[in-house]
């Protein structure tokens, strides 16, 4: 049975229940047109009823409808972009009243409404009691990126996206952070509603290593209206996960129907430094390359129906080649005395982006039922292809089968991801409630292929092609949500929300073929292709894949309610409080709180500030992920594992059932507007997170060995696993700042600012068992301190400016990402350090574009015009040891840490037509 069906199921019920009592009441209505001052409809302006959970979305000819019980409201029609317009009317029962708005002239950004962080009650971002952006899917699209991951990045300073690079899974789903902190340490919302992670756990080395977050890129950027991101601690509201912060990603409804395409390239030089940071000759030369070839094509289209309905429709597809940023291999690739050894070193690696293509289909809809209850739902399915490269096998290399590849090969990780969901649910009104019961479903799966490989231990039968497994993540949501407004003594009334959500969670292993991980028993060859003493490495290279001994599936449920207060104590001062209680069927209970206040000090200055706990629930893929590669060690095979946290071995080496990550949460923060359009907000945070939950490195050695040994468990010589090793704080300030200067028939010039400062520290780290004392280092080392504390830019720095005449628009942007280091298990080696920090970087874009008669709009633009690369890698390694440094014997060039990652610059154009 699909995991939370039965939750589904008592969804239904109650749907049906609370239907048939609204039957009972007879709504009024409120219909008109939202337009701007000079006459054009505000197409997706948000129309609002204050004090209770009701609004609209305008139609592409600005037309609005509201359905609400009888009495007096406050109403606001808003648009990205435009000053707010407010009015009052009567609703009388079963009868129509007519109300048109008209929005004001151009102003700053952060006028713009949120519903995240205060329930039931949207918000400007300058008046919300907690920090918030929101990004309109026009800044979006003011670059060249086509992935939702980087576009956010280009505009929210506290949002990292490291460009990962030869890092199996990870190539394909890059874990994204905010405000520094581990991925899956933020939650992300589709409308509202919970998205589930992805099937991947990322193992490798780079940041975000032992998370297991939320593939972001699988939802369609032309499909979505804006994104909101609450950069506040928000578990007690949204519940687990919401640590760092909340990012919901609201789709376009009933908006104007649009078709996209773009294409662009890299049209860069790459080192350009080689003289002076590279050893080896034949790694000298700059490159010039043309490259990262991308085309992508969208079409999406809204239709209105009935006095309330709405359907938005779209689809996506992107084609991205990869890049290579590598220099030539110069090392002895043949045995001593091959002649072939004296040919011109060649790039033979591949470090760069992987190739990738995706195909994304989303729908968004809603309709009115009568006696104000609505339908409402939305659903998606994408599908991804990628490849990445490994490492290159040279022909003298142990892991290579020489009668199948004679001159070497470079081993292929294929992709293979499949990402669906679907959301149904039900709203209205029952007597001063407003309510909304919805179920979501989601589902991400990850298959695991390897090409141009070859399991060594099987020899030269072994298939060059494999199906290594797969990994799937399940996740299905039922949530009821209930508010109204009380009237109360003093200025304003209490808001109350409430609420329960049911959630149950799905993870599945399942093992590759057979060829793709069994050890075939053969032995490496020599030169003369005689059999060695040494026992071939089992298993496809590059990665072997999943066995029958690591497949399983596992699943767990949780139950929680919540209740979230809020009130204007006086004009000027408002209070929130919230209070969270969650029970999870592995675990057990947890109970969270917030509290959260606004004080307008004088006109356009207020002071904000909040406190609360947070916590966040060991995933599936933490608690039961299982892998297996095979070492040798004097020439016997072991076992080297990732151990579920339960298994007798993990036992041995210190672990403990996982627990919640807990966390503490303060921010103070003012927002000003000291002008006409001029608007900044500016907030300081302080987190700290105990019982964080991370990847051990792996334990071997004779002591592990002899530990399993005495334990009855033969050939397994060591292994890792997830454990509540480390306890973090974080301190940062987030600063935006938006200017908006009307030039009245010149046009309108607009600036947009961001800026994130973050500091991370390991506070504590748990001790090993008394009998792996030695292994401390091992549990947590300086190597993943390192990329805890400083993996993520310190300081982030982002200004843009826009300007705007008649059909016209021009864009410049520049960012700063700042330093981010690395370092290794010892400062330096016989080659050079291994501590490095890679110093900021300032990368600009430009764009222009050009709209004739409303309807046609073509966008030429470069990201990273000055073709800015990050710092080089300063360790060369030793080409004839197996000893590489951190740039692989000064193969790669490049550390995949950098925030921008090693591309150069990128060279697109857009058009776009309206439909």
């Amino acid at each position: 049975m699909v995991v939370g069906t039965k939750y589904s199921v008592l969804s239904c019920a109650l749907a049906v229940a609370m239907t048939t009592a609204l039957h009972a009441q007879e709504p009024g209505t409120v219909s008109g047109r939202v337009n701007s001052a000079t006459g054009q409809p505000q197409s997706g302006a948000s129309v609002s009823v204050t004090g209770i959970a009701r609004s609209a979305t305008a139609a592409s000819d600005g037309s609005y409808v509201l359905k609400l019980p009888a009495g007096r409201y406050e109403i606001t029609a808003r648009a990205i972009g435009y000053r707010a317009a407010v009015d009052s009317v009567t609703i009388v029962a079963g009868e129509i009243l007519k109300k048109d708005f008209t929005t004001g002239k151009l102003n700053t950004s952060l006028e713009t409404v949120a519903i995240l962080g205060s329930r039931g009650q949207e918000r400007t971002v300058i008046s919300a009691p907690v920090p918030v952006d929101v990004i309109s899917s026009t800044e979006l699209q003011q670059s060249g990126r086509t992935e939702t991951s980087q576009m956010i990045q280009a505009v929210a300073p506290s949002f990292n996206l490291p460009r990962a690079t030869v890092a199996d899974g990870s190539d394909h789903i890059r874990p994204a952070t905010l405000r520094g902190l581990a991925p899956d340490q933020a939650l992300v919302l589709v409308n509202g509603k919970r998205r589930h992670p992805s099937a991947l756990v990322n193992l490798n080395g780079f940041v975000g290593r032992g998370s297991q977050a939320v593939d972001i890129n699988a939802i369609p950027a032309s499909m979505i209206d804006h994104i909101e991101i609450l950069r506040d601690g928000a578990a007690a509201q949204y519940g687990s996960d919401a640590i760092a912060g909340v990012i919901n990603i609201v789709l376009k409804h009933g908006a104007p129907g649009e078709f996209s395409f773009q294409a662009g390239q890299n049209f860069t030089t790459y080192n350009r430094d080689a003289l002076s940071n590279v050893a080896f000759p034949g790694q000298l030369d700059e490159r010039s390359v043309h490259d990262g070839e991308t085309v992508a094509g969208s079409l999406n289209y809204g239709l209105t129906f009935g006095s309330q309905g709405f359907l938005q429709l779209g689809g996506e597809i992107r084609d991205r080649a990869g890049t290579n940023r590598s220099l030539p291999d110069t090392r002895q690739q043949y045995f001593t005395g091959d002649i072939r050894n004296a040919a011109t070193p060649a790039i033979r690696f591949w470090q760069g982006d992987s190739y990738s293509h995706d195909t994304q289909l989303q729908l968004n809809g809603g309709s009115a039922l009568g006696h104000g209850v609505e339908l409402y739902g939305d659903a998606g399915y994408g599908r991804r292809r990628g490849a990445s490269a490994g490492m290159w096998r040279r022909p003298n290399d142990d892991r290579t089968e020489r009668r199948l590849y004679p001159d070497g090969f470079l081993p292929f990780i294929k992709a293979d991801i499949d990402d669906e969901s679907v959301t149904l649910g039900i709203k209205g009104t029952l007597h001063a409630w407003t309510w909304d019961l919805g179920t979501v479903y989601g589902r991400n799966a990850f298959a695991f292929g390897v090409d141009n490989s070859a399991n060594v231990s099987v020899g030269v039968a072994s298939p060059t092609t494999f199906k290594a497994g797969k990994l799937v993540a399940g996740q299905s949501t039922t949530t009821l949500d209930l508010f109204r407004s009380v009237e109360m003594p003093w200025h304003g009334a209490l808001r109350v929300a409430l609420g329960g959500e049911l959630r149950g969670d799905q993870y599945n292993i399942t093992a590759g073929d057979s060829d793709s991980y069994r050890d075939g028993g053969l032995k490496v060859l020599d030169a003369n292709g005689v059999p060695t003493a040494t026992f071939a490495v089992p298993g496809a290279q590059v990665f072997p894949g999943f066995r029958p001994t690591d497949a399983g599936s596992h699943s767990r449920s949780n139950a929680a309610g919540y209740i979230d207060l809020e009130t204007d104590v006086t004009s000027k001062l408002l209070l929130g409080a919230a209070g969270r209680v969650e029970r999870y069927s592995d675990f057990g209970t947890t109970s969270t709180g917030k509290v959260a206040t606004r004080l307008q000090v004088a006109r356009g200055f207020a002071i904000r500030s909040a406190v609360s706990s947070g916590f966040r629930a060991p995933s599936l893929g933490q608690q039961f992920f299982s892998s297996t590669a095979t070492n040798f060690i004097e020439g016997k095979p072991f076992d080297i594992r990732t151990f579920p946290v339960a298994t007798p071995a993990a036992r041995l080496l210190g672990s403990k059932d996982l627990t919640p990550e807990r966390s503490v949460n303060v921010s103070a923060g003012i927002a000003l507007e000291p002008a006409s359009g001029l608007a900044f907000t500016a907030d300081y945070y302080h987190i700290t997170i105990d019982d964080r939950i991370v990847l051990t490195d792996n334990f071997t050695g004779p002591a592990v060995q002899a530990l399993f040994l005495a334990a009855g468990l033969k050939g397994v010589s060591g292994g890792r696993y997830f454990s509540n090793a480390i306890d973090t704080r974080s301190n940062g300030v987030d600063v935006v700042a938006n200017y908006a200067l009307s030039l009245n028939r010149a046009g309108l010039l607009r600036f947009t600012s961001g800026y994130n400062h973050n500091e991370v520290r390991v506070t504590r780290v748990k001790s090993t068992p008394d009998e792996l004392k030695a292994f401390q280092e091992t549990l947590f080392g300086r190597v993943e301190r390192a990329r805890i504390e400083r993996g993520n830019p310190r300081d982030n720095l982002f200004v843009s400016a826009n300007y705007n005449v008649k059909g016209l628009s021009t864009t410049a942007r520049t960012q700063r990402y700042g330093e981010v280091s690395i370092a290794g298990a010892t400062p330096t080696n016989a080659t050079g350090p291994l501590d490095q920090t890679f110093g900021a970087k300032w990368v600009t874009d430009v764009s222009a574009s050009y709209a004739y008669r409303s309807r046609y709009t073509l966008t030429v633009g470069a990201d990273n015009l000055l073709d800015v690369y990050p710092d080089r890698n300063l360790n060369p390694g030793n080409p004839t040891s197996t000893n590489g440094g951190t740039s692989n014997f000064g193969i790669f060039p490049y550390n995949g840490i950098s925030p921008f990652g090693s591309n150069g610059r990128f060279v697109y154009t857009r058009l776009k037509i309206g439909l």
